[in-house]
């Protein structure tokens, strides 16, 4: 009686099981994507087909072979077979799933496409090579299956899928190469557009431009033309730009004037692995003087807001020293020379004020910005006035402003908070300057009102990069004020890789659930 209590309960599990897969099934089916749909599918069918077998119900398919050596005739049990198919798909699906979450929790991102389909692929066919094994072995051998559905039928296949089969064996190369990887930035061609490559797959690759476009490429065609790989060996890349300077400069001055802004800029690279940044004279031309600026930066992303920054901060020391770029030889440009010299004067005694009332600020002492650099911040800036009660900033709006209190005073009035009166010569906004997060409070005038000077990101980034003191100074007190206003930092969110794997189970558990 044991041996027939312990069959029936082996029964009830098997029943209880097939019951869940089929449920489960369905639910994966109707309301998931993607590999989870498809374990949804393998579930179901297997589920369905597995009842319908243990209720007696079972359909054969005799199918003949003909081989040299006579003809063969195998059955084919279609119940049993869609089974075992449905759950060698539920496998092959649950590992991609279990496959994708280690990668995403591993390495922050997604394996591509073309790993995806070939691991797919590897696990599949070990289920259909098993299946055969253990089913069809004794009708008919693997190898003599091979033979009868070889020779011809495989020529022509292979002639008609020539050109997927030349991108599908592209796509191998590319991968066992090295050529591209998730995440590489690459140019097509010389001058062609450039972009990150976002996925690889048996036969295309995609790449996403930096003007917003997808272009989707067949791999025999990427490895047929120019690619640039600008992020292999390494990320370094060299800038060149062209500037001209006035005949009357002599060439030495201005090559110094070039390099003193290229040596303490944060983002041009001066490691041992980068060649120092170069000035040199390039041509005489019909007006001035042309000089090729020579430097790398760490990275093609980081590019273009280097170079912006530089070119930008080489005008500034350009015209602190009297260098002129000169006009075109062709441009007939009429100046009245005291009138110009009367503004030119009135711009530098407003520069000057404005100086001195930002040396006050202890933030923008001279123990964290030279005269020149806090010249070139006031230059940036624009005064604002505010009457008593009239807004600065409002809470919850996006700015990258930060303000510094001229003369007066603002009140800060954070949400659920007390108001804090700031006067000057204080300042406020840092948060949302240093991470672009919105407004934490309202800011309004005080009873005086206020003068305030309004400093842009793209003013204030460039001092800040330049002045590593500053910048921890700005830092700590931008923390204890978000620590004051109870902003929580995403940062602080941050676990290790085993809390993220324990969630990553958890979720896949709750996946689980039939409901």
């Amino acid at each position: 009686m044991q041996p027939l209590a312990d069959n029936s309960i082996m029964m009830a599990l098997l029943w209880g099981g097939a019951v869940y897969a089929l449920v489960l099934g369905g639910k994966l089916m109707s309301f998931r994507k993607g590999d989870p749909c498809m374990l949804g599918v393998g579930l179901l069918i297997g589920a369905a087909c597995w009842m319908l077998l243990h209720l007696g119900v079972e359909v054969h398919l005799p199918i003949t072979v003909t081989l040299p050596e006579g003809t063969k005739v195998i059955e084919v049990p279609i119940i049993r077979t869609l089974s075992e198919m449905g759950f060698v798909v539920a496998v092959a699906a649950l590992a991609m799933v279990l496959v994708s979450a280690a990668a995403i929790t591993m390495w922050g991102s997604d394996l591509i496409r073309l790993n995806k389909a070939v691991v797919r692929t590897l696990v599949f066919f070990g289920g259909l090579t098993l299946i055969w094994q253990l089913h069809f072995a004794g009708q008919f051998s693997i190898h003599n299956l091979l033979i009868g559905v070889g020779g011809a039928s495989v020529f022509v296949i292979g002639l008609g899928l020539q050109r997927t089969l030349g991108n599908l064996f592209s796509g191998f190369d590319l991968q066992a190469d090295k050529v591209v990887k998730k995440g590489d930035w690459v140019q097509l061609g010389v001058g062609g557009p450039e972009g990150i490559v976002t996925d690889t797959s048996l036969r295309t690759t995609r790449v996403l431009t930096n003007e917003g476009q997808m272009l989707i490429i067949a791999n025999g065609d990427l490895l047929a033309r120019t690619l640039f790989n600008l992020d292999q060996p390494n990320r370094t890349i060299r800038v060149r730009r062209t500037i001209s300077l006035s005949y009357s400069v002599p060439p030495m001055k201005a090559k110094d004037a070039i390099l003193s802004v290229l040596r303490q800029d944060q983002g041009v690279l001066k490691t041992p692995l980068a060649p120092s940044p170069e000035v040199l004279v390039l041509a005489y031309g019909d007006s001035a003087i042309n000089y090729d600026i020579r430097f790398w930066v760490p990275d093609r992303r980081a590019m273009d807001e280097i170079v912006d920054r530089v070119m930008a901060r080489i005008w500034y020391a350009l015209r602190e020293q009297g260098i002129e770029i000169p006009f075109p030889i062709r441009t007939l440009r009429m100046v009245d020379m005291h009138k110009e010299a009367q503004e030119s004067a009135a711009t530098v005694r407003i520069d000057e004020h404005l100086e001195r009332s930002v040396v006050q600020c202890p933030m923008f002492a001279e123990q964290f910005l030279s005269s020149g650099e806090r010249r070139e911040l006031v230059r940036d800036s624009s005064e604002q006035r505010l009457h008593p009660g009239e807004f600065a900033v409002r809470r919850g709006e996006m700015s990258d402003h930060m303000y510094l209190i001229l003369e007066g005073g603002v009140e800060v009035k954070p949400e659920g908070r007390p108001v804090v009166e700031l006067a000057a010569p204080a300042w406020f906004g840092e948060i949302a300057l240093l991470r672009g997060e919105p407004r934490s409070a309202d800011v309004v005038g005080g009873a005086h009102g206020a003068r305030l000077l309004r400093m842009s990101r793209l003013s204030v980034l460039p001092a800040l990069q330049r002045n590593p003191k500053l910048a921890g100074e700005l830092a700590r007190v931008s923390n204890e004020r978000r620590e004051a206003a109870g902003i929580q930092d995403a940062a602080e969110a941050r676990t290790t890789v085993f809390v993220r794997l324990s969630r990553v189970v958890k979720e896949f558990l709750g996946e689980m659930r039939p409901w």
